[in-house]
């Protein structure tokens, strides 16, 4: 049995640690991100992912860790009447669950699992966050928690384990049986052992980027016609198709890809070419000529990333430490993957057997699924839009109109920030635009390359 005023100074103790808590939400309410430069980096400091931390976001947090706080002190203290002391012991159970599943969670994190949250993350959660929520935890639970209550703590304790091990242990099962397509090649560099295939003879040479999540098939339309007048490479960035990552050091980001880019030029000793994109990868192609250009000579951009836009809420939740690694392995199946498709595809009909074997083949690799949520944690957008002003080159920029991840609004922002642009927006096209529209799309591919 706990004396009354053990009780009450553990109260103070957890109440005052939710308080400071909630005054630290409140601060970055008005605006400053101290200790961190940006809210990017404050987030991903504070939670290791990367989510807003505007005030129509912080400020609620800030009313319900100043609400648990003050239920936590009146539980203590014994105030209130019969209704208003059972809704204290529930604040007060949920507030001990809640710090005890954080610490166990850090545990896990302080192991070394877990992607994408970078170096300040971890050790702030080793040496602050980790040991903080097990203490003030472990005193909710024994100080202010009722006895009879305390052993259903066990209840989310186990389902924090579950998720987590589920999380970061389970590894879907990869793909056998499948082989690179006909035609391909590799190249080895310190960076990769890269997949890519080439076609053409003349002309001058043009690398197309696999796109997203992706692999070399995605453009086999494009590469028949473009190789026709030019030389043609399409190229697997290290977490797509069949290419293999050579150096582990490489950075989930925009400077993790534009090297792997360079890295490729330079094994196959092109100085200059034209850059092609869809998705993510545009907005690779994107930040490699911002940075290089005077090796690229123009730019085709597929609804490519690269404004400072939010994404869709499914890839949103990538960024969160646990929900981006159980929701890439929920989707690593063939059924997930057709699905993901036919969210991608207006023409239905072009969907087949041999596509969806494409992309979700390569995928189930282990570093290709797991390039999908650290690089949606890695990249960070706005430097690409701050540059696009400056951004030298041509570029033809094309979308779908019903592009269901990247809205098609987008294009115009390309056009207007973008002083070398031109814009076409395809009626009846979704996301996946090279497989998708590709009868409509080469055509203008072709004009907008051609050697002049």
């Amino acid at each position: 049995m706990v004396d009354i005023s053990t009780r009450r100074r553990a109260g103070q103790a957890v109440a005052g640690l939710l308080a400071l808590d909630g005054l630290a939400h409140v601060y970055w309410a008005t605006g400053p991100t101290w200790p961190a430069p940006d809210q990017r980096a404050l987030s991903l400091a504070v939670i290791g992912g990367v989510v807003s931390f505007a005030p129509r976001v912080v400020v609620p947090l800030a009313l319900v860790l100043f609400g648990a706080a003050a239920a936590v002190l009146a539980g203590a203290y014994g105030r209130g009447g019969r209704v208003t002391g059972l809704l204290a012991a529930l604040v007060t159970f949920a507030v001990a669950a809640g710090l005890l599943v954080r610490g166990l969670v850090g545990l896990v994190w302080a192991l070394g699992v877990g992607d994408g949250a970078g170096p300040v993350f971890f050790w702030l959660n080793l040496l602050l966050y980790t040991p903080l929520c097990l203490g003030f935890g472990w005193v909710a639970a024994t100080r202010l928690v009722a006895p009879r209550a305390r052993k259903a703590l066990a209840l989310p304790l186990a389902l924090a384990a579950l998720v987590a091990g589920t999380a970061y242990a389970w590894q879907p099962a990869e793909a056998t049986g499948y082989a690179a397509p006909p035609g391909g090649r590799y190249v080895e560099t310190p960076v990769a052992r890269f997949h890519y295939v080439r076609q053409g003879a003349g002309g001058s040479p043009v690398v197309l980027l696999s796109p997203g999540a992706s692999s070399t098939f995605a453009w086999r339309e494009q590469l028949a016609a473009l190789s026709r007048t030019h030389t043609v490479y399409v190229l697997d960035l290290p977490g797509q198709g069949f290419t293999e990552l050579r150096d582990r050091s490489l950075t989930w980001d925009l400077d993790g890809m534009t090297t792997a880019i360079g890295s490729f030029l330079d094994a196959m000793e092109i100085p200059r070419a034209a850059l092609g994109g869809n998705s993510w990868s545009g907005g690779f192609a994107l930040a490699y000529a911002q940075r290089h250009p005077d090796r690229v000579s123009r730019l085709a951009l597929l609804a490519p990333s690269g404004l400072d836009e939010r994404d869709p809420v499914l890839w949103e939740a990538l960024k969160l430490p646990i929900a981006g690694e159980l929701l890439t392995s929920l989707g690593a199946g063939r059924s997930a993957t057709e699905s993901s498709l036919r969210g991608l595809f207006v023409n239905q009909g072009r969907i087949t057997d041999e596509i969806v074997d494409a992309a979700w083949a390569p995928a189930t690799r282990d570093t290709n699924r797991r390039s999908v949520y650290r690089l949606e944690r890695g990249l960070d957008w706005r430097e690409t839009e701050a540059a696009m002003p400056a951004t030298r080159q041509p570029v033809l920029v094309l979308w779908g109109r019903q592009d269901t991840v990247l809205p098609a609004a987008q294009a115009a922002r390309f056009g207007r920030l973008l002083p070398h642009a031109e814009t076409t927006v395809l009626d009846g096209c979704g996301h996946a635009l090279t497989l998708d529209c590709p009868d409509r799309v080469n055509p203008l591919l072709e004009e907008f390359l051609r050697d002049r």
